[in-house]
């Protein structure tokens, strides 16, 4: 009885190893990549896969891994508005260099200013690009070690004719840059300011809001030609109205602490047909 029973247990065990076997081997030689692992390579080495953990975000994401921000968002279809899920599995690019996707209006000299890297080395690291024939969605080889990263910029920028035109609205330190920051995406550049120091018009234009923004504080939106604007927010005075034609270094206003605000400062926004730019770029 005994040894019936043993030979029945092991023609199961048998059987069930033959059954199982075909799903054992595919699991071994799939590209199976669980969440714990954070990090694997994915199918035919061109990105490797990263699985979303509590706290993450885009941003600190492409500063561990020292991927371009932008290039971060359009492989995986995102935007900086996009909620992050804890285990979803996002791809990065792989390989030992980095990469910029080429965005609408750009060209070889902005990609190799904004990475602060000579247009000579660009071009040699991407001979297959011609400067004068640049195509959207492209994707830029970069040196090895580029430690800039970008920000999620608009897809359009203004021309560096238009970008002539403005000035600075106050002379001192920045202390917060355009871009993505602990708390969040951070529209504007702001510059440190003793309270009551005179702020004034980046460019001649017409006055078209002044008065309280909520987070802004105290207000001045100009509209300046070509469909630009400038805004100057945080203010404690403000000494023109709606309608008001202001001329280019006209003082508008003084430094204040309105609004969501530290400490008295100006907080300096570029705009043009609602999107905003990176004043840094634009101002003379």
């Amino acid at each position: 009885m005994n040894k019936k029973w043993i030979d029945s247990l092991v023609l199961c065990t048998f059987l069930w190893c033959m059954a199982c076997s075909p799903v054992i081997a595919a699991l071994s030689s799939a590209s199976f990549i669980p969440c714990k692992a954070g990090i694997g390579q994915a199918a035919g080495g061109l990105y490797q896969s990263y699985c979303v953990r509590a706290g993450d975000n885009l941003w600190n994401i492409s500063r561990s891994y020292h991927v371009d921000l932008q290039t971060l968002m359009l492989c995986n279809n995102l935007d900086s508005k996009s909620v992050l899920r804890v285990g979803q599995t996002l791809k990065l690019p792989s390989g030992q260099g980095r990469v910029h996707t080429i965005r609408r209006g750009e060209t070889l000299w902005d990609i190799a200013r904004h990475y602060h890297i000579s247009l000579n080395q660009l071009q040699q690291l991407n001979p297959d690009k011609k400067a004068s024939n640049l195509t959207i969605g492209d994707q830029i080889n970069l040196p090895r070690g580029t430690s800039r990263l970008a920000v999620a910029t608009s897809s359009v920028q203004p021309s560096r004719s238009i970008a002539a035109r403005f000035a600075w609205p106050i002379r001192g330190s920045i202390t917060s840059t355009y871009g993505w920051r602990s708390s969040g995406f951070h529209h504007g550049l702001d510059v440190a300011g003793d309270l009551g120091d005179p702020v004034r018009a980046s460019a001649g234009g017409v006055v078209s809001f002044t008065g309280n923004m909520g987070l802004y504080g105290n207000t001045v939106i100009i509209d300046h030609t070509g469909g630009m604007q400038t805004l100057y927010a945080h203010l404690q005075t403000i000494k023109i109205k709606s309608g008001d034609r202001v001329r280019g270094g006209e003082v508008i206003a003084s430094v204040g602490n309105t609004g969501r605000s530290t400490g008295p400062h100006l907080h300096f926004e570029i705009r043009r047909d609602s999107e905003r730019y990176d004043p840094l770029a634009y101002l003379r």
